[in-house]
């Protein structure tokens, strides 16, 4: 027997779907999008480091010219003849600086634009000092700079650039050695800074709308980042051996979704990185593409439906079917209507109604049977131990104490007591909703003895619930669940709030705390049992069991299927627990105050 003889309808309409009109709409699709945007981003960034090497030529340029003030004090004889001590007087000093020397500056000043400090640091301590243009080389402001310096061959300059201490941009200062006529002896250190303008307008020639993020790297560490920390020192490393390994200048960055154009200045010792957004280097991209891809998707659904249509014709009746069959769970066991038909699918149907109605039948066994064996095993602890005689004995143990003058054994007997009598009380498995809350008041009193000031609770009830029956213990697992799981597994101090309040036809009970939280997984698994989509055996761990199932379960027998308990909570910061009961009834407004 050949495979297609084996196949379903079902399966033959669906390979058939996927073969004709899914791949090659979605192939077709994927490509065009892909080489769309593949070839735009390649684009953009050809461009993008066109201007930036435009911009980094402009920039050597302008750093040679700001070089060119070393020949200014170098080849003038006036400034050599200073510079050596020619001048021992003072009034010498005075007079030829300003005759020879403070026109030097004012021309360097003039010449370059660019220039925003010249400064001199002569060696000869006898040459008097001029603030902002000669001081002395013991006051030069960096000995590992000046150590630097010192190693240069003569006729040589270095740039060294420096972070500001206010502005992020780096400034950048030229460096080189004053000789005498003979280049025999050095005579001085020349300093010229140049103004922060000169990288802010290179800069900006890439990132005018400050778009771009720039990085510049010196020796494989960051000097300076514009924005932020997208990318650290082992990114912007990784980035750099795969531009020299593909012998390319930019890229695009797709972990981060970024455009990555580089430039490297040798003078500086530097290397420029800057990184565009690819939503914002292409507004417009995304807008193209998800109006492609609705297209494509319109495409796609146009012919979806011309050929289930065609499908339908054929298979209507088994599709019905088994879609019924899908949506058939513990909760909705529904029969299918057969319609009249009395050939082999209405037989089919027919055979199917009966083992729902069988199942169904089951179900309502095995839930019986397990409410009676609760039932049971709640009757069997009730008689384990007879009331009265623990009663008497915590009152016998109350009256010492009052005699002893111990008030805190009195209260913790006292609310015990309280306790014991809810719990071994013969009321049945219903009780007042006012009675419920009172037992979970003494609940937290008995807990607040044991962890004195590291609990804190607050009980605050906005409606009339003297009147509303409910279940036995749908409140204390869920205050248990959060000092158990939630403020014993903290140190500092723990809350827990009780709200009551009533938004027809719903009663609305919240109890949260500021506990340890719920894992995630755990916090999954949890709702997937209490909406009924996972086995509820998967709630049994170690450390707890299924107190909340129980209560949501009971909650909806007792209240209706609308019912519900639902569960918030968030890692490190607490857990919410919901209770949503439908009734109805009038509001009051009744409050427990703070402990």
């Amino acid at each position: 027997m050949t495979i297609h003889k084996k196949m379903t309808i079902v399966k033959k309409m669906f390979l058939g779907y996927i073969l004709l009109v899914f791949l090659p709409v979605v192939l077709f699709g994927s490509t065009f999008l892909y080489m769309s945007h593949k070839n735009v981003i390649a684009n953009i960034l050809a461009g993008q480091q066109s201007l930036l090497n435009q911009a980094a030529n402009s920039l050597t340029v302008s750093l040679t010219q700001v070089e060119s003030t070393y020949p200014l004090f170098q080849n003038n004889p006036l400034v050599i003849d200073y510079l050596t001590g020619l001048y021992q007087s003072e009034g010498d000093q005075v007079y030829h600086f300003l005759k020879d020397i403070r026109p030097v500056f004012s021309f360097a000043y003039s010449a370059n634009e660019s220039v925003k400090t010249v400064r001199l640091y002569a060696k000869d301590k006898n040459i008097m000092p001029v603030s902002g243009e000669i001081e002395n080389i013991d006051i030069f402001p960096s000995k590992q700079i000046y150590k630097v310096i010192d190693n240069m061959p003569m006729n040589k300059g270095s740039w060294i650039p420096l972070k500001q201490e206010i502005s992020n941009i780096p400034y950048i200062s030229y460096y080189t050695k004053i000789y005498n006529e003979k280049y025999s002896q050095q005579l001085a250190v020349l300093e010229v800074i140049v103004s922060d303008q000169i990288l802010e307008n290179f800069i900006k020639t890439m990132d005018s709308e400050n778009k771009a993020e720039v990085i510049i790297v010196k020796e494989n560490n960051i000097f300076y980042q514009s924005k932020g920390d997208t990318l650290d020192s082992d990114k912007v490393l990784e980035i750099s051996k795969v531009i020299k390994k593909n012998n390319r200048s930019y890229l695009y960055w797709k972990d981060e979704k970024i455009l990555v154009n580089t430039v490297n200045l040798p003078k500086l010792g530097l290397d420029f990185y800057f990184l565009s957004p690819r939503n914002e280097v292409i507004p417009d991209m995304l807008n193209k593409s998800l109006l492609s891809s609705i297209f494509l998707l319109i495409l796609l659904f146009v012919l979806s439906v011309i050929y289930y249509v065609t499908a339908s014709m054929l298979t209507s009746r088994v599709l019905k079917l088994a879609s019924h069959m899908r949506k058939v769970d513990q909760n909705n066991l529904t029969p299918m209507d057969v319609g009249g038909y009395e050939d082999e699918i209405g037989y089919l149907t027919t055979s199917y109604n009966s083992m729902i109605q069988r199942i169904h039948d089951l179900i309502n066994k095995i839930n019986l049977v397990e409410l009676m064996k609760k039932e049971a095993d709640y009757l069997v602890m009730q008689a384990q131990i007879k009331p009265h005689f623990l009663y008497n004995t915590l009152e016998s143990i109350r009256m010492m104490a009052e005699i002893n003058d111990d008030q805190e054994v009195v209260e913790a007997t006292y609310t015990f007591g309280k306790l014991l009598r809810y719990s071994l009380s013969p009321g049945g498995n219903e009780t007042w909703l006012s009675e419920e809350v009172e037992n979970i008041l003494y609940f937290l009193k008995i807990h607040k003895i044991r962890m004195m000031d590291r609990l804190q609770y607050d009980i605050q009830v906005d409606c009339n619930i003297e009147e509303i029956r409910c279940p036995r213990f749908i409140l204390q697992p869920l205050v248990e669940n959060s000092i158990g799981h939630g403020l014993a597994k903290k140190r500092d101090q723990g809350s827990i709030k009780v709200h009551i309040y009533q938004e027809d036809p719903y009663l609305h009970i919240t109890i949260s705390d500021n506990g340890a939280g719920i894992p995630v997984e755990r916090l999954g698994i949890i709702k997937g049992v209490l909406s009924n989509q996972l086995d509820r055996a998967l709630l049994q761990t170690k450390d707890s069991g299924l107190g909340v199932y129980n209560v949501s379960e009971r909650i909806k027998a007792f209240f209706g299927g609308e019912s519900c308990l639902e569960i918030d909570s968030i890692l490190g910061e607490g857990t919410i627990y919901k209770l949503k009961l439908k009734i109805r009834g009038g509001n009051i407004d009744v409050k427990v105050d703070d402990c």
